[in-house]
This record gives structure tokens, C-alpha cells and sequence, in this order.
């Protein structure tokens, strides 16, 4: 069974690239002090079927080629390892796509090589402050006045596909597809692109939260619940974060302010090494009763990938109904948020017994 689906695999791939006239070019030229390594994720379409392929743009003093392989039009996301969204490009065979701008940040970026690809970061350079703060509803509100604009671009099906959040407001989003004319709502077009949209689903629907069960520091596993009673905040985080100083010295800070938060508040460790995580625990000093989870497999775990935590170090606070409130990078947005739940007057914490 394995050397049929091994063939399977192989014979897409050769399907993609027996013509040349398959391929599409990525050509980096950003600054020469930019080296980093960039996640590259694209479904490789074809009209009977496609790949997944995921890729790594290794961008070195700025510069960097990579070369795609697909039938017919795709999205590309282009993310580093801190990215909440992704940068989104367009692509069909035989486009030379060049990726140019300032800094280490995708999003910051323009991109040419098509006409989509220019309205796109067009689009996205206006809206830069917004798509680095990452608040759903700016980013909403930025997609809603381009749609309501250009109902039949192209452009516009893609903004809502990837960047408008429907969890935020669905009524919205069913408003505005409905809106859309002509080629944005080209029905094939639309099925294409919508298959390649499967890729985003993890920047934009993150789980409820009401129990969880985790490798623990204390009983070798251990369950954190929502009591319905009070929020929660969850930190994820490597030994190796740069920022791991801040992040302990903010959660001392807090536990200070609330003496019992100690409860509602996790952390979550995602080194493969158990080693670097439990010498790295033991040098925090946090709160004794704080649970203390470790998950190895890192963003690849499943509970990982249905709370949506999308990169290391991030940051998730739950209301007390186990929705997520908050999620980013942002560890002050994130405190802020937490403390504002906390105070709130039905906060059982925060209430005289």
C-alpha cells in the first residue's frame, strides 16, 4: 500500500513537471540585510487533482529563487516563524513573480508579476499598521471597503477567502461574497481558488476551549478545564524564545496583581527535548500550583493546530465561555485582555466569598 501511494505521489509530480510550461518563478530581492528562512505552502492544481507542496523560501542577504510547479492559478503563503497572517500571492504558470520591499516581515512587502498580484499589495501596503496588528474586525472593515468598491475584482474574492474573518461576523461575510460580479464570481475560478483557500483555514478559525489534557510537569498528564466561571490565559513557548525573560517577568507581574490566577493561567511548552523544557521550568519560579504542559510534537500538534496557534512565542486568553478573546503575538495585548476578563464583575476570582 505504501509503494502504490509513494507511486501515486510521484506520478503528480511528474504530472506538474513534465512541461515546463508548468512552473512559476519566486524571485526574492529584498534588502541585503535580510537572511532568513520563509515557509512557502501552495496547493499545486491540477485539473485531476494536486499536491499540497510545502517549501522553503531560504532568503540569503535578501536575495533567493524558488522555483513552483502548478496547472492552473493558486495561492501562496509565505509566512517566518512569528507570522499570524500570511503574506498571500498570486500565482499561475509561467509567471515570474518578484517579491521586493523593506525589512524581514512578508507583509510588508510588494509583489508583482501579475495584475492580482499588484492590487493585492497595493491593498495590503495601505493597510499595513492594520495587517500588523492583526484585530480581526480592522481587518474586516479594511477587506468590507474594498469589496463594497470593487465587487467584481478578482482581488476581492481573494480578500474574503483569506483575510476576512468570518467567525468575527458571518452575516457580514455572506453579505459581501453576495455582492461580488463577473469574474469574482466566476464559478470556476472561484472552485479553484477556493481549493487552494483550504490551505488559510489555520489563520482563521480557532477552536472553543472547554477541556484539555496534556502532558503535565506534575502527574506526568493533566486536564485544564473551563469552569465557566473565569477566563484563561494560555502561553506557548520555546526554551530557546529570545524573549522568554519578558514573558516570565510580565507573568510574575500578574500573578502579584491576582493572587489566584495561578488557576486560570498555563503555559504550554513546545521543545521536542523534555530536558530543555524541565530545566527551563525550573528556572522560573512561577507559581507551584501554575500548570505546566509539554507538547513535542510543537506546532504539529493536533490540539496545536485546533486552537490555531499559528506561531512561537503566542498567546491565547479564553472568556469564561471558552472563547478566544485574544490570540496573537503580543504579550501586553494579551495581559490586557486577560486583565480586563478578570475584572469584569461576574469574575468569580475577583469576587469577596
Amino acid at each position: 500500500m505504501v509503494s502504490v501511494i509513494r507511486y501515486l505521489f510521484l506520478l503528480s509530480l511528474v504530472v506538474l513537471t513534465a512541461c515546463g510550461k508548468n512552473e512559476f518563478n519566486l524571485d526574492f530581492r529584498l534588502e541585503k540585510d535580510v537572511t532568513e528562512n520563509y515557509n512557502v505552502n501552495y496547493y499545486a492544481s491540477a485539473k485531476n487533482g494536486g499536491r499540497t507542496i510545502q517549501a522553503v523560501a531560504s532568503v540569503r542577504e535578501g536575495n533567493c529563487e524558488l522555483k513552483g510547479f502548478t496547472q492552473q492559478p493558486t495561492l501562496l503563503y509565505i509566512t517566518k516563524r512569528n507570522s499570524v497572517l500570511p503574506l498571500v500571492i498570486y500565482a499561475e504558470k509561467n509567471n515570474k513573480i518578484e517579491i521586493s520591499g523593506e525589512g524581514k516581515e512578508p507583509l510588508d512587502w510588494d509583489v508583482k508579476g501579475n495584475e492580482i498580484n499588484e492590487i493585492l499589495s497595493a491593498w495590503r501596503l495601505d493597510n499595513k499598521e492594520i495587517m500588523s496588528e492583526c484585530v480581526p474586525d480592522s481587518v474586516n472593515n479594511a477587506v468590507e471597503r474594498f469589496v463594497e468598491e470593487n465587487p467584481e475584482s478578482q482581488v476581492s474574492t481573494i480578500l474574503m477567502l483569506c483575510y476576512f474573518d468570518r467567525k468575527v461576523n458571518e452575516r457580514k461575510y455572506t453579505e459581501l461574497m453576495g455582492m461580488l460580479k463577473g469574474e469574482a464570481k466566476n464559478t470556476e475560478w472561484l472552485r479553484i481558488i477556493g481549493r487552494s483557500d483550504q490551505l488559510i483555514h489555520s489563520y482563521s478559525y480557532p477552536a472553543r476551549l472547554e477541556s484539555m489534557v496534556m502532558r503535565s510537569a506534575k502527574k506526568g498528564g493533566d486536564t485544564l478545564i473551563i469552569d465557566k466561571k473565569n477566563p484563561v490565559l494560555l502561553l506557548f513557548w520555546e526554551s530557546g524564545n529570545s524573549d522568554r525573560k519578558v514573558m516570565i517577568d510580565s507573568i510574575k507581574a500578574l500573578e502579584k496583581e491576582f493572587p489566584d490566577s495561578s488557576r486560570i493561567i498555563a503555559d504550554v511548552c513546545l521543545d521536542i527535548d523534555s530536558i530543555g523544557w524541565k530545566n527551563t521550568m525550573k528556572k522560573d519560579s512561577l507559581y507551584k500550583d501554575m500548570k505546566r504542559f509539554w507538547a513535542p510534537a510543537g506546532l504539529n500538534e493536533t490540539r496545536m493546530q485546533k486552537l490555531k496557534v499559528a506561531a512561537i512565542p503566542y498567546y491565547i486568553v479564553f472568556t469564561k465561555e471558552g472563547v478566544q478573546s485574544y490570540r496573537g503575538t503580543d504579550l501586553s495585548d494579551a495581559i490586557n485582555e486577560y486583565r480586563t476578563l478578570f475584572n469584569s464583575s461576574d469574575s468569580t476570582l475577583n469576587q469577596s466569598p
